[in-house]
């Protein structure tokens, strides 16, 4: 008898314990319902920032996404098109993009300014400067978007550059994203690059570089090329970048 009974108990053990589970795993499915879908997690993806990181790089990942656009410019014979990243900034009441200038093809007539869907007129080239590989474009006022403020978001001083300071940037690599990518400055070449440690392709040059405290240190040039015996190589981890300091601000005053 206490054998049966003891058996009986194991049964019920069993059974009580499959139930426990079985209520376990619906309510774990239950509780996967309440997760946000992809579409909520990247409707406002600027707003989705990871709060492990520290306050002011959470703001500097924002001013990085809101201020970010895509570039597409078409040649004046339409056989040649490009599509680049840039930076959407605002100076004495107007509006302008800074780029790269091997990104621009045609006339201004022929080169847009993407955000998601929407698409906004070049007013004017203000200036293309093919020897420092910079563009900066005049536009209307993107709907959207949160432009920089230039000269007020300019690095002050030489703390922005300092080595291994942390960089945030917002482009379209291989024509996908918006991405935003993080990095950190490892070098320096004279007074015509800065190096970062971080990753890029096609598509991401012209995007603005920003440092960790928020100021904008320059937009990305291209990545890094290494020749060996075999060939050559792509270092897509070594990303050179235009300083701010091979700018011409004043032309924006024209």
């Amino acid at each position: 008898m206490h054998h049966i009974l003891k058996g009986l108990a194991f049964t019920m053990f069993g059974l009580l314990s499959g139930f426990a589970v079985g209520l376990g795993v619906m309510h774990s499915i239950e509780e996967s319902r309440k997760a946000p879908s992809l579409e909520e997690v990247s409707s406002h993806p600027a707003e989705n920032v990871a709060n492990s990181l520290p306050i002011a790089d959470q703001k500097t990942v924002k001013k990085s996404r809101l201020s970010t656009v895509r570039v597409l410019s078409l040649s004046e014979d339409q056989q040649t098109f490009s599509a680049a990243s840039g930076t959407y900034f605002t100076s004495f009441g107007r509006h302008f993009v800074l780029t790269v200038n091997h990104g621009i093809m045609g006339p201004c007539a022929l080169t847009k300014i993407e955000v998601g869907d929407n698409f906004t007129a070049c007013v004017q080239y203000i200036e293309l400067n093919s020897g420092v590989d910079y563009a900066i474009i005049e536009v209307e006022e993107i709907e959207n978007r949160v432009p920089i403020k230039i000269p007020q978001d300019l690095p002050k001083g030489r703390r922005a550059f300092s080595l291994m300071n942390t960089t945030y940037y917002t482009g379209f690599p291989n024509n996908s994203g918006p991405f935003t990518i993080k990095g950190s400055i490892i070098g320096y070449y004279n007074d015509d690059f800065v190096y970062l440690q971080s990753y890029g392709w096609a598509g991401s040059s012209g995007a603005g570089v920003f440092a960790q405290n928020g100021d904008l240190i320059g937009h990305v040039l291209a990545i890094d090329i290494g020749y060996t015996e075999y060939g050559v190589d792509v270092l897509e981890d070594v990303i050179l970048v235009v300083p701010v300091t091979r700018i011409n601000w004043a032309s924006i005053r024209r």
